[in-house]
Formats: structure tokens, sequence, C-alpha cells
């Protein structure tokens, strides 16, 4: 087994749905989906100005993997999404890709508003 599929079963049992993961639904801009695993960390933003109302930061880490997960060579910034919640237990809605924080063999980082 190569250092780089060791990475990415780690990368696995981290993500895993039965430890820290979630299902999450990536969708692509030209309109392909896929059901993947995620960690998902929900942050509150800074409250939106004129408004009475906050937004919601998602920080979402999922496998380096065009299967698996998702590969930073297959995002588009600002068109892919992925279907999250506010609260775990709540309705999902898609939620813009904006950034790739962090990113190595096993893991991408991405933050989506």
């Amino acid at each position: 087994m190569s250092l780089h599929d060791l990475i990415e079963d780690d990368a696995s049992l981290f993500v895993s749905t039965s430890d820290f993961g979630e299902s999450v639904v990536y969708r692509t801009r030209s309109g392909t989906a896929r059901s993947i695993s995620a960690v998902v960390f929900r942050q509150i933003a800074e409250a939106i100005e004129d408004e009475s109302r906050s937004l919601t930061v998602f920080e979402v880490h999922v496998i380096n993997s065009t299967s698996a997960g998702i590969s930073p060579t297959e995002i588009d910034l600002g068109g892919d999404t992925l279907d999250l919640a506010d609260r775990v237990g709540k309705t999902a809605r898609p939620r813009s890709i904006i950034q790739i924080t962090e990113q190595d063999e096993g893991m991408v980082v991405l933050q989506c508003q």
C-alpha cells in the first residue's frame, strides 16, 4: 500500500458518518450531483449590516478524491455548491463553495456560505 493510499484511508476514517462526518450533496455548476461524507463546522459570522440576521459560514472537510469526496481540480468556486443545514438535523440547502482554504493529498478544506 502506498503512502497516498494510507493518507486517503485516514481521510476516509475522519469523515466517516459513524464518527464525525455527515452526508452532504456536492452539486456542480453543470448540474451533476453526488452524495459524499464530510465533517462540517458551522460558524456564525458577523451580523449583516442593516439587517436583523447573521450569516452562517461553513468550514467543510472532505476527502481529496473525485469519487469519494471532491478534488480541488474539479471545483468551480462560486458555481459549485454543497447541500448543508444550518444545524445538525435541520433541512439542508445549497451553499456556495467560495474558497479552498487548505488542501493536501488526503483532505480538502472548503469555506461555504
